[in-house]
């Protein structure tokens, strides 16, 4: 296999041509957000460049651009974020959002509404709630950084004397260094290694959703954002057992509402072992036949939906790394999960970005904790990301369960008001 070494340099850069650095320290992160809704492994390689320690980052996929996009919730997590980034990039992090053009309040509320009459049920608390587009999050993420595209892992390998690793790709090449984390997704194929293909597997739960993205007329666009409660986001539980989001999802062009996008979905239940073979109309269909059930501002964003629009299903699933099965050995320090790749999660609590950026900046901290230039021992690497991975897996199992309950009570109107989203808002569980 060809060996991969760096020159030392803290921005991951690669140089083909030097000598093995110092004797292979360095930090290894794999993947980079492009198929979760975090982007951890980034804001992880910013907290490393500036504490000056060297890291490489790879991604199997071939570039940054992808089709598809999304958007997730900060709120919490822009504490932990704000340590790790430069201030540069911070002050740019309002550019990311889905319109730009709003100012986010230092107090947000995220309104709640009866899908069935449109009244308002209540506001979730949160402090600033910054709704930000994936793939404008990740590009600004991505300044200032060296990915090394086209890299997919496929096996690990660890010294006996217990100070480094070696991953290996599928183009033949591999690389060593002191100390992996895995930031690869909800499907993370470093889990898989870790703890079994079949333990590794995500669980999916009774629901599931079909996201969509729609475009509309000038004056139905005004509509949909000139609604009473919210001109970003809201959501609509429905006494029938359904959960409705619709939020905007690109309002760059603030003068032409036409090319607004808008983001939907009519979350439902569905057995978790029922196998879903709707086509792509038939999952547009359904969406529209639920949506007849609910008030506007969905009833009518459905009705204006073209039948033929392309949607994402998408079936409900997490992974709680606290359960016994679910445990892994980090092999002295030298391997662990954050982000998606520990905590896969549902999204009716808006927590897997803010979790995921706690663990970036936890597990940056445990690295400093030992690193002092790279002179370390393999008992102080081990006792750093023990602790590491203690808090990560309380704080992170419990988040999983406390979204998953919320999905299941968002979708029982008789249980709403005991809803975590309700009781909690959007706090973190401490």
């Amino acid at each position: 296999m060809e060996r991969m070494d760096t020159n030392g340099a803290t921005d991951g850069s690669v140089n083909r041509g030097s000598l093995e650095f110092q004797d292979r320290k360095q930090v290894l992160i794999i993947g980079t957000g492009k198929y979760s809704r975090c982007a951890t492994g980034l804001a992880l390689a910013h907290g490393l460049k500036k504490a000056g320690i060297p890291f490489l980052i790879f991604e199997k996929e071939d570039s940054p651009i992808r089709k598809r996009s999304w958007s997730v919730g900060l709120h919490w997590g822009f504490e932990p974020l704000q340590h790790l980034i430069p201030a540069e990039l911070l002050a740019q992090v309002k550019t990311a959002q889905v319109d730009p053009n709003v100012t986010t309040e230092n107090s947000d509320r995220v309104p709640l509404i009866n899908g069935k009459t449109g009244a308002l049920l209540t506001e979730i608390k949160s402090d600033k709630f910054y709704r930000l587009r994936h793939d404008k999050f990740r590009a600004l993420l991505l300044q200032g950084l060296d990915v090394q595209w086209g890299k997919a892992l496929v096996d690990m390998e660890y010294s006996s004397a217990g100070d480094v690793l070696t991953v290996k790709f599928s183009d033949g090449t591999e690389v060593t260094g002191s100390i992996l984390v895995a930031t690869d997704g909800p499907h993370s194929t470093v889990r898989s290694l870790l703890v079994g293909e079949e333990a590794a597997k995500v669980t999916p739960i009774d629901f599931a959703s079909t996201m969509c993205y729609t475009t509309h007329t000038r004056e139905h666009a005004l509509f949909l954002r000139a609604q009473p409660h919210h001109p970003i986001c809201q959501a609509g539980p429905h006494p029938d057992g359904y959960c409705a989001w619709l939020s905007l999802h690109d309002g760059d062009d603030v003068e032409h509402p036409e090319n607004w996008t808008f983001f939907h979905y009519i979350s439902f239940p569905e057995a978790r072992d029922q196998v879903n073979t709707r086509t792509m109309r038939e999952h547009v269909a359904h969406q529209k036949e639920l949506a007849r059930r609910f008030a506007d501002p969905w009833r009518s964003v459905f009705e204006w939906m073209p039948d033929d629009s392309e949607v994402w299903y998408s079936k409900l699933r997490d992974w709680d790394p606290s359960l016994p099965e679910h445990q892994w050995d980090n092999r002295q320090g030298r391997v662990t999960l954050a982000g998606d790749a520990a905590h896969p999660m549902t999204f009716q609590r808006s927590q897997g970005l803010n979790h995921s950026l706690q663990d970036a900046y936890n597990v940056c901290q445990a690295i400093e904790s030992f690193w002092n230039h790279g002179h370390f021992t393999v008992e102080q690497r081990a006792v750093a990301v023990d602790d590491y991975e203690k808090e990560m897996i309380t704080r992170t199992g419990k988040e999983v369960r406390l979204s998953e309950q919320s999905t299941v009570t968002m979708h029982n109107w008789s249980m709403i008001m005991n809803s975590p989203l309700m009781v909690k808002g959007l706090a973190v569980e401490k």
